[in-house]
C-alpha cells in the first residue's frame, strides 16, 4: 500500500494546468501537445472539467508529478488512437495465437517508474516465513523505518519455484524457473548486524538461495485523481484480438496511487507493476456492445510485483480476467469492491501470499476462473488468502489445479460439486 498504509495524500494546490498550455475542453481538437508540456514540466497538473481529446501516448516521468482532474464524471480524456496504432507489437500467446503485446501490457497514459538499484548485502542464516528478524553477514547502513527490498536468487533448477508453492508447484514442465524473487518489507530497528523488520516475512529465505537485502531506492510517489477515460464504442471484439484500447499503466512505480477513476470502452483498465501502489475508487463499464462471451475486455485490474492495493472498486461488466495477479507477485491486497461476475486471475507462474476480502460478485461461478498458460503450475501460489466472498448464489469450487493445500479460505460460501470429498 502506498507509503505504508499511511492516508493518500489530499490534493495538493496545482502549480499548473493543461489550460495553461492551449488544452481547452469540449472543442473537439487535439490537445495532445498541451497535455505533453504540461507532463515534461511535471509537479501538481490540473486537469479541467470538460472532455479532452488525445492522440498520442502520454508518458509520465517526473517522480512527484500528480495528476487531478475534477472528478472521474467531469473530467474526460478521450484517445483517439489505440497502442497497436502508434506502436505496432504483434507477437503470439503461449498457445501460439497471433496477438499483440498490448493484449496484456501498456498504457496509453503510461506513468514510469524508476529502478531500485541498492547495494545488497547477504543473510549470514536462513530464516523462515513469519519471522521479523534477520542476521546479516555484515553490519550495513540500515536504519530504522527504511524500505528494503529482500530478494532471492534463481539458480536454475525448481527450487525457488517449489518454495513459492511450499512444495506443490503442480504441472511445471514448461515453466521457466524465475531468475529471483522479491519482497518488499520496512525496517523497524538494527542492532549491529540483526535487523527487525516491522512485518513478518512472507516467504522462507533458505541460505542456499542467496538471499540478500537492499535499499529500495528511490520513490517516484506519483499520483492521479479524478480522471474518466473514454476509449472506443465499438464492441470488443475478443480474447487476444485486443488492439490496446488500455487506458493507464503505473510501469514499475514504487510508491504511487490513483483515486476516482472511470473507465468506459477499454480492453482492459489500469496494469499496475512495482511496489506500494494504491488504487481506490475506480469503476470500469462496458461502454461499447459485449463481446463474444459476454465480454467487455481482456483485463480489468492487474497486479504485478509487491505490496499493491486495490480497494472500493467496481466491475460493471466482465472481463477475461477482473483481477489479475502476475507471476510471482506477493503481499497484494484486495479488498472492498464488486462486480457482476468477477474472476481472480491468478495467472499461474507463483503469485504467493496475497490476501482478498470483503468482495462481492453478483455470479458467484468465476471466482476461481483463471488464466495462464499450460503447464506452467498451479495458478495461485501458497498462503494465499480469501476471506468474506459472496456470490448470489454461493461460490463454486476451484479446480485441483487453483492452489497448494496452504492456502487459507475463510467465510467463503463454496459449492463444491457433487461427489467431491469435502
Amino acid at each position: 500500500r502506498y507509503d505504508f498504509g499511511a492516508d493518500l495524500p489530499k490534493s495538493p494546490a496545482p502549480t499548473c494546468s493543461v489550460a495553461d498550455f492551449g488544452a481547452k475542453p469540449n472543442d473537439k481538437q487535439d490537445d495532445t501537445v498541451a497535455f505533453e508540456k504540461a507532463l515534461e514540466k511535471g509537479g501538481v497538473i490540473a486537469i479541467p472539467a470538460g472532455e479532452f481529446t488525445l492522440s498520442r501516448r502520454l508518458f509520465v516521468r517526473k517522480p512527484g508529478t500528480i495528476i487531478l482532474g475534477a472528478g472521474a464524471t467531469k473530467t474526460r480524456l478521450r484517445f483517439t488512437k489505440s497502442l497497436e496504432d502508434l506502436e505496432p507489437s504483434p507477437t503470439k500467446n503461449t498457445g501460439g495465437t497471433a496477438t499483440t503485446q498490448w493484449s496484456w501490457s501498456g498504457g496509453l497514459l503510461s506513468f514510469r517508474g524508476s529502478s531500485r538499484n541498492g547495494t545488497a548485502l547477504a543473510l549470514a542464516a536462513s530464516a523462515k516465513r513469519g519471522d521479523t528478524k534477520l542476521t546479516l553477514v555484515e553490519a550495513g547502513a540500515f536504519k530504522a523505518n527504511q524500505e528494503v527490498v529482500l530478494t532471492l536468487q534463481g539458480k536454475g533448477d525448481d527450487k525457488l519455484v517449489r518454495l513459492a508453492y511450499a512444495g506443490d508447484p503442480g504441472k511445471v514442465s514448461k515453466l521457466k524457473p524465475p531468475a529471483r524473487i522479491e519482497m518488499a518489507a520496512r525496517i523497524a530497528s538494527v542492532e549491529g548486524a540483526t535487523v527487525t523488520l516491522t512485518a513478518p516475512l512472507l516467504l522462507d529465505l533458505p541460505e542456499e538461495l542467496t538471499p540478500t537485502i537492499a535499499d529500495a531506492g528511490a520513490r517516484d510517489d506519483y499520483g492521479l485523481r479524478g480522471v474518466g477515460f473514454l476509449l472506443v464504442t465499438s464492441a470488443y471484439r475478443g480474447h487476444f484480438k485486443e488492439d490496446g484500447w488500455n487506458p493507464l499503466e503505473f510501469h514499475d512505480v514504487h510508491h504511487g496511487w490513483m483515486e476516482d477513476l472511470h473507465f468506459s470502452g477499454v480492453d482492459s483498465g489500469p496494469y499496475v507493476s512495482g511496489s506500494h501502489v494504491t488504487v481506490r475508487r475506480v469503476q470500469l463499464e462496458a461502454g461499447r456492445p459485449v463481446g463474444p462471451g459476454g465480454f467487455i475486455g481482456h483485463h480489468g485490474v492487474t497486479f504485478a510485483g509487491q505490496a499493491h492495493r486495490l480497494e472500493e472498486f467496481e466491475f460493471k461488466g466482465r472481463f477475461h480476467h477482473d483481477v489479475s495477479f502476475s507471476p510471482w507477485t506477493n503481499g497484494n491486497v484486495v479488498r472492498a469492491g464488486s462486480g457482476v461476475d468477477l474472476s481472480l486471475d491468478f495467472h499461474k507462474q507463483g503469485p504467493f501470499a496475497n490476501l482478498i476480502t470483503n468482495v462481492t460478485s453478483a455470479n458467484g461461478a468465476n471466482f476461481f476462473a483463471c488464466g495462464g498458460g499450460v503447464d506452467l503450475g498451479l495458478h495461485a501460489g501458497a498462503w494465499n488468502i480469501f476471506w468474506n466472498l459472496k456470490g448470489r448464489k454461493g461460490i463454486d469450487a476451484p479446480s485441483p489445479e487453483f492452489c497448494p493445500a496452504q492456502t487459507t479460505f475463510v467465510g467463503v460460501d463454496i459449492k463444491f460439486p457433487r461427489g467431491s470429498p469435502l
